[in-house]
């Protein structure tokens, strides 16, 4: 007869121990969550994604710029055109080539796009 109120008192005493314990682990995870939900946490956490782009996007720009300052040089190799006086390239990490002058100036003078045979679709 003793055993079975020691059971039923032991079921007991895990079945509160068990609730209370698991009671304050969600709250505590309610609290956290809510913490890192917060507008100012949000807000901090958008502006430094916008900072990392930033930067992304400016490293991929100085990459581009360095990538066509080389084919440019190399196209005018090709087609064997005098240089003329050359500009050097100040990028961090690139190899510097120099770009044409003359061929800016030739553009400027031509019109830019339509010196390139591109044209605007009129809407």
């Amino acid at each position: 007869m003793v055993r079975r109120p020691l059971w039923l008192g032991a079921g007991i005493a895990l079945g509160v121990g068990g609730t209370l314990w698991a009671e304050r682990r969600v709250r505590r995870q309610v609290r956290r969550a809510a913490s890192l939900l917060s507008p100012v946490v949000a807000g901090s956490e958008v502006v430094q994604a916008a900072r990392e782009m930033g930067s992304t996007m400016r490293d991929a720009l100085d990459v581009a710029r360095a990538e066509r300052r080389r084919r440019e040089a190399e196209l005018w190799r090709r087609i064997g055109e005098p240089r003329g006086e050359l500009e050097a390239v100040h990028l961090v990490g690139a190899e510097s080539e120099p770009v044409p002058q003359k061929a800016r100036a030739r553009d400027r003078r031509a019109g830019g796009a339509q010196a390139r045979g591109t044209t605007r679709r009129r809407r």
